[in-house]
């Protein structure tokens, strides 16, 4: 029997060695069977059992219990078996119907796999698998199949695949499982950029990291979108090749769970399909149909909602070349879809809807992607930092895009995209392309007019949660258009909008109504380390100094650093908005801002110092009152004593006693343009070891002077004798010394270059 059992596994490619060899009833059981196949090292099988029966019906195998072990990455041991399949001779057993009849049938098999032996990155398991052949047929099954890829791990449950042989080859029939569960983790997030300071002690983000361009960058870019459509037409083809003629795929229960940080997203069970259909392979994935029908009364509100993807498996002209995935259904709830609570900060999930008519097409040639479709979510409550510091309950927004790109990135056009947010409509077109280091855009906004108060009650509560209880009256709309080429962006800049806008604040709650700054009033600033101190402010406090009791030349420095057009605008400002822009795209980063002295003062007054969009447009908003309430005179008296000159120095008063150890009256223009210019970033002082201020720091002070003079806001005087000055900390009267000379050898207030009325110089 043992000689019987070599000359058979001879026959497959395999040897193998029996420890026990015993006669049965009907046959004989093989016991502790190792095979090995030949050209396949990595490769290890132990059997417990080998029993062979002998009957009319013909020869009976059974495999009872074992292992299927291997070791080895996995191009190396699929290798391995195709050696050992190309090794076995033409009609090998196992190739054709069995002669005489008979089966075959294993049970009680585990199979493991790593790629290697210590800490494995892959991996495969499975347990209690079940094999049984006869009459044509093969089917596998295993009660749980765990496999493990990189990030990504999957888990099978109760799996059933059956091959049925067809014109010489097996091919499957049905493929089945009870559930399959995807657990992948995505790619970690890009850092947020850091804040760092420049040498002037000014700060801002950190260029981001860019990779290296390499040489073929634009070559990978160009052939990114046929790599996708070719794996997938491959990928497609080889699915039909392995599919028999009926056969059918069918998948209840997938669930998924996406993980990215430390953000989650749970989706699913669903139900997956694979068929053939029109010349095309057609997948199928339904999420949320088994607990929609579970749902009982609840379930007539629902839809479930169908991803769609069509692959084409020839190259027939009747047949559509193009990759179309569509995703359409809906209302459903995102709980239904298996959303849960606190997934990617999403909370009242079971509250939430979404419909979505949506279609993505891959062109033939696989260098273009078009979307076309629109979608809505009703309901939608989540937590975001970056939107707000609050929860944001019962968001309703809806959306529309007609849109075509190229893969490569090198060309997008939205032909139609809006995005509504209840009555606040955002409507845009245009189209951006880019051409070697150039990026051109070219397009049109507009938000059509609407009823302020409209627009507010549009807006979540989370993200306006300082300015519950304001009523608006009045309307908004805006109509605009930007054009630019990196390339030339001091020729090619075009940003431009026409606004009709009478919005007006006709409620504010108490505790938000400019009269509270007509007194005492307590806020909370920031002290060292970030921690809040509350501090008492307003007339009548120690601290607090009236208009005209400050020197006039800490105005002048105010408005020469920070807002040079504050008696022109009514709280922003058109032009240093568009400068800003202009100057962020030529430095490829943030550089530049246009916050004005009326938005600081609302940010001062009434907000965190958290960047989000809700406190963005709680600040426009808060601006505008402002600006609507008081003078331009109030609002610079306000500013002067809100804002920190230095850690725990807040207000005029305390930056000039602690700097000059002076009164707000006595600042010198220097000294005045000194404590203005650190407002940027008062942590960080410009001071040598002897108290003056640094030469670079004085030279900056020097181009502030000239500026300030040519905007007509000191008189040639003054200059002169602000040019004279020398900054000391700790001395109330400013030091005098000679006119520093230019490095091109003349006077230094004639030098011109560098000015722009939205701005002042750079600091060194």
């Amino acid at each position: 029997m043992r000689y019987q059992a070599e000359r058979a596994a001879d026959r497959y490619g395999a040897s193998l060695s029996i420890d026990q060899v015993r006669p049965t009833w009907s046959g004989v059981s093989l016991k502790g069977v190792d095979v090995q196949l030949r050209g396949a090292p990595s490769i290890s099988i132990r059997l417990e059992e080998v029993a062979v029966a002998l009957g009319a019906s013909g020869r009976r195998v059974t495999m009872r219990g074992g292992t299927v072990s291997a070791v080895g990455p996995r191009e190396a041991i699929l290798q391995e078996l195709e050696t050992w399949r190309a090794g076995q001779p033409a009609g090998r057993p196992g190739t054709a119907t069995n002669e005489g009849g008979g089966s075959t049938e294993l049970e009680g098999l585990r199979l493991v796999w790593t790629d290697r032996a210590a800490s494995p990155a892959e991996s495969l398991s499975a347990d209690d698998v079940h094999l049984s052949r006869a009459g044509g047929r093969t089917a596998i099954a295993a009660r749980e199949a765990i496999l493990s890829l990189g990030r990504a791990a999957f888990s099978v449950r109760h799996g059933r695949l059956v091959l049925a042989l067809e014109q010489g080859r097996y091919q499957v029939s049905e493929l089945s499982a009870d559930s399959i569960d995807a657990n992948v983790a995505l790619p970690e997030g890009t850092p947020e950029p850091r804040v760092v300071p420049e040498q002037s002690g000014r700060t801002h983000p950190a260029q981001l990291t860019r990779a290296a361009e390499r040489s073929d960058g634009a070559d990978a870019g160009r052939n990114r979108g046929a790599a996708v459509r070719d794996a997938l037409l491959r990928a497609a083809q080889g699915i039909d090749l392995a599919l028999g003629k009926d056969a059918k795929v069918n998948v209840a229960g997938v669930t998924a769970r996406l993980r990215r940080d430390a953000d989650h997203l749970n989706l699913g069970p669903g139900h997956l399909a694979v068929r053939r259909e029109a010349g095309s392979l057609v997948v199928e994935l339904s999420p949320g149909e088994a607990a929609i029908a579970a749902a009982g009364a609840d379930a007539d509100a629902q839809q479930a909602l169908t991803f769609r993807l069509r692959v084409p498996l020839s190259d027939a002209k009747e047949t559509p070349q193009e990759i179309v995935a569509d995703v359409q259904g809906g209302p459903i709830w995102l709980s239904t879809l298996g959303i849960h609570e606190g997934d990617m900060g999403l909370f009242d999930v079971a509250r939430t809807s979404i419909v979505s008519r949506a279609r993505v097409v891959l062109s033939a040639d696989g260098q273009t992607l078009g979307v076309d479709g629109e979608g809505r979510l009703r309901n939608l409550s989540l937590r975001s930092a970056a939107l707000a510091d609050e929860p944001i309950a019962g968001l309703d927004l809806a959306w529309r895009a007609k849109a075509n790109g190229k893969l490569d990135g090198s060309k997008l056009v939205a032909e139609d995209a809006e995005v509504d947010l209840g009555a606040l409509r955002l409507i845009a077109r245009g189209e951006y392309e880019q051409a070697g280091n150039s990026h051109r855009v070219r397009g049109t906004f507009e938000v059509p007019l609407t009823a302020c108060q409209s627009m507010l009650d549009s807006v979540p509560k989370g993200i306006v949660a300082k300015l519950h209880g304001m009523r608006l009256a009045g309307s908004f709309g805006i109509e605009g258009k930007l054009r630019f080429d990196t390339a030339n962006l001091d020729r090619n800049f075009l940003l431009d909008w026409g606004v009709s806008n009478t919005c007006r604040v006709t409620e504010m709650p108490p505790e938000l109504s400019v009269d509270r700054f007509k007194r005492a009033f307590r806020r909370l600033v920031y002290g060292p380390g970030g921690k809040r101190v509350d501090i008492e402010s307003g007339p009548g406090t120690a601290d607090w100094v009236p208009y005209e009791d400050i020197s006039r030349f800490m105005e002048v420095a105010v408005l020469t650093t920070e807002d040079g057009a504050f008696h022109r605008h009514h709280g922003f400002d058109e032009e240093a908005i568009k400068n800003s822009i202009r100057e962020n795209l030529r430095k490829r980063r943030f550089v530049r801002g246009a916050s004005t002295v009326s938005m600081q003062l609302a940010k001062n007054l009434y907000l965190e110092r958290t960047k989000s969009v809700a406190r963005k447009l709680q600040e426009t908003l808060l601006t505008m009152y402002l600006e609507q309430e008081l003078t331009k005179e109030q609002i610079m008296e306000l500013y002067l004593n809100a804002v920190e000159f230095g850690p725990l120095v807040y207000g005029i008063g305390a930056a000039a006693r602690h700097y000059f150890n002076a009164s707000a009256a006595q600042l010198s223009l220097g000294q005045a343009l000194y404590i203005a210019s650190i407002l940027p970033n008062p942590s960080v002082q410009h001071f040598g070891a002897n108290g003056e201020v640094t030469p670079a720091w004085s030279g900056y002070l020097r181009k502030l002077m000239q500026i300030a003079h040519r905007r007509r806001r000191i008189s040639d005087e003054e200059l002169e004798k602000g040019l004279q000055e020398v900054v000391v900390r700790g001395s109330p009267a400013p030091h005098l010394a000679p006119r520093q000379p230019s490095e091109d050898g003349g006077e230094a207030g004639e030098d011109r270059s560098g000015e722009d009325e939205g701005g002042a110089w750079a600091a060194p």
